[in-house]
């Protein structure tokens, strides 16, 4: 592949206010030499290596041509600057490639420490690559995208000079948000915030194992996966209702966490969930393309589902008709939710996120005592395959070879009592993924929340999902 030894250093940038929500996220837990919200992405390949080389050293290079491309993927923070180091190709391998023959990919994910660098994980025995990455460098969509192009480099193996994209703005700089101190601005945002803290941050959701005062231990992950067959049928009921496949997820993890919730009071305040919203379709060009894979581009918003009395308890309790209408109701949030005042809210930015910031930082009120927030977060990838090709021709010409993704995994690092369902599709297969911590929650009771999920779709849309 080209040279990469000297792509040179680039100025330090402050981190935004966006920005540093994800980084204060990230070193909550430092002190415990953990990381929070550590996103984490494994693919299962088949390579054949170049002659004359193996796959640990192609990979490797790939990794360094990868770091050359995207001057963001190398950032390391230096108080609250990003701080771009020139390419140095040893030290770069030595700090952020590792290949291991013993190790799983859950020992990966569990024993990963905070680290001011991305990692690579190669395990041959198991043919896994494994991204892991801060939140405040990349987002799931743009580690997807990472791994694309690290893939297609790895398939063609070019040996032209290196390219370097340049370094991704924040959120609010690529939105063309607005710093003036406008009182029009500065009221919307307030506004949003103090909904967005009132509805979703402290909610509760799960019952969880241990006190107000048990540590976190490790970072897990569990997985549902449903066949090609079941994730059909799943698709055809959806669009013969009307819904979105996320809504019908969406209305039947409402119906699930209203099966947990242990008081009429607290069901009837609904659920409300934080739900990641990939902000790049409404940037403009070129921040709403793979270019810019390697920055944070979403941003949130609360949907609430109503409870019915006849949405618990137990698993599938919901009645079709209630898990419809949730479903019917959210279909049409998410589409609309940036109408009217999407304008407003992209100038605003930059003051949400002041505000976001300083309401994080500030101490509860006196005399304040809160039960550890236990929601469950909803997160939709979508189509996977739309930003993870999967399969890579090879360039014969160039000693490169095919590359292709057989298996595909997805979670992040959780240090709190909240959980994280993501839901995908790859190669035309549903993955529900529930992302915890095993202080706070057993594998039978984050099993069981997977299957009330599904349950809850197979009630509502007269299914059998295999």
């Amino acid at each position: 592949m080209g040279s990469v030894e000297h792509a040179s250093g680039l100025p330090d940038q402050p981190f935004s206010n966006y920005e540093q929500v994800y980084l204060n996220m990230s070193r909550a837990f430092s002190h415990l030499k953990k990381e929070h919200w550590g996103i984490h992405v494994i693919c299962e390949i088949k390579h054949d290596a170049p002659p004359g080389t193996g796959t640990v050293k192609a990979i490797s290079s790939a990794w360094t041509r990868l770091a050359a491309e995207f001057p963001g993927l190398r950032m390391v923070p230096v108080g609250r600057e990003k701080h771009f180091p020139a390419m140095d190709e040893t030290a770069w391998l030595d700090r952020t490639f590792f290949t291991s023959s013993n190790l799983a990919s859950q020992d990966v994910i569990a024993q990963a420490k905070p680290r001011n660098h991305p990692s690579l994980y190669y395990l041959p025995t198991t043919s896994e690559v494994i991204l892991l990455t801060q939140h405040w460098r990349s987002d799931g969509l743009g580690a997807c995208m990472l791994l694309d192009r690290l893939f297609q480099i790895l398939a063609t193996n070019p040996t032209g000079p290196v390219r370097p994209n340049p370094p991704s703005p924040s959120l609010e700089s690529a939105a063309g948000a607005s710093s003036s101190s406008d009182p029009s601005l500065q009221s919307y945002a307030r506004t949003y915030i103090d909904n967005f803290h009132a509805r979703a941050v402290h909610a509760g959701g799960l019952p969880f194992q241990g006190d107000t005062a048990t540590p976190p231990s490790l970072a897990s992950r569990m997985d549902l996966d449903l066949s090609a067959g079941a994730t059909s049928s799943l698709v055809s009921a959806c669009k013969s209702q009307g819904i979105s496949v996320t809504a019908a997820i969406h209305s039947a993890l409402a119906q699930t966490v209203f099966s947990y919730l242990p008081s009429e009071e607290e069901k009837r305040a609904g659920y409300t969930t934080v739900m990641a919203v990939n902000m790049r379709p409404f940037l403009p060009a070129p921040y709403n393309s793979a270019s810019h894979a390697c920055q944070t581009f979403v941003a949130s918003i609360t949907p609430t589902v109503a409870y019915r009395r006849d949405d618990g308890p137990g698993p599938g309790s919901g009645s079709a008709s209630s898990f419809l209408d949730s479903a019917k109701s959210l279909t049409h949030e998410y589409r609309t939710w940036h109408s009217g005042d999407k304008d407003m809210f992209m100038r605003s930015l930059h003051w949400i996120y002041q505000y976001h910031v300083e309401k994080l930082s500030a101490p509860p009120p006196p005399g304040a005592v809160r039960k550890p927030p236990s929601g469950v977060t909803l997160s939709s990838l979508g189509v996977v395959d739309n930003y993870l090709k999967g399969r890579y021709e090879g360039d014969g010409g160039a000693g490169g070879k095919g590359v292709e993704v057989g298996k595909f995994r997805f979670g992040v690092s959780m240090m709190t009592r909240q959980t994280i369902l993501y839901a995908w599709t790859f190669r035309g297969k549903l993955t529900l993924s529930l992302s915890y911590n095993a202080a706070y929650y057993e594998e039978s009771m984050v099993k069981e929340v997977l299957n009330r999920v599904k349950r809850g779709m197979e009630v509502g849309l007269g299914l059998e999902l295999e």
